[in-house]
């Protein structure tokens, strides 16, 4: 009996360990799938928008909306884990807007965008869908060749 033991124990050690080889090459194929530049066109308010989406190494990331001649960016890092991407923004533009008063206007800050929490699946390798955890709306990317 003391013999089957040693055994047992070194096929649970190689078994795990072929777990964990086995998740980090799905974790790394996961992160490696986001990296490229995406697009997601929508329609905001009647007019022809288009999102703009850079995801690079590092786990970094840019975004622009872009709607006629009007646009928005942001930038920052994000973590993908179990289908969820979470993004933290470190710039954005623009930094101020003009407020028109009766009498003029003004500029004032404009404040840091919230990022995000976002349930990400891929239909295709070309093709991711983001699901808001928040707010529930959601945008499909396709990645541009």
């Amino acid at each position: 009996m003391k013999r089957k033991r040693p055994v047992l124990v070194a096929l649970l050690f190689v078994a795990g360990s072929l777990f964990v080889v086995a998740a980090q090459v799905a974790g790394a194929q996961s992160k490696s799938n986001f990296n490229g530049t995406w697009k997601a066109p929508v329609a905001v308010n009647g007019m022809s928008c288009t999102f703009t989406l850079v995801m690079s190494a590092g786990q970094h990331y840019s975004e622009m909306l872009q709607c006629g001649t009007m646009a928005t960016s942001q930038s920052g890092t994000y973590v993908f884990s179990n289908g969820k991407l979470v993004r933290t923004v470190t710039d954005w533009a623009p930094k101020t807007q003009y407020v028109k008063t009766a009498t003029g206007g003004f500029y004032q800050k404009t404040a840091r965008p919230p990022g995000g929490t976002f349930h990400v699946t891929f239909p295709s390798a070309d093709s991711m869908v983001w699901v808001d955890a928040n707010l529930g709306g959601s945008l499909t990317y396709n990645r541009v060749k």
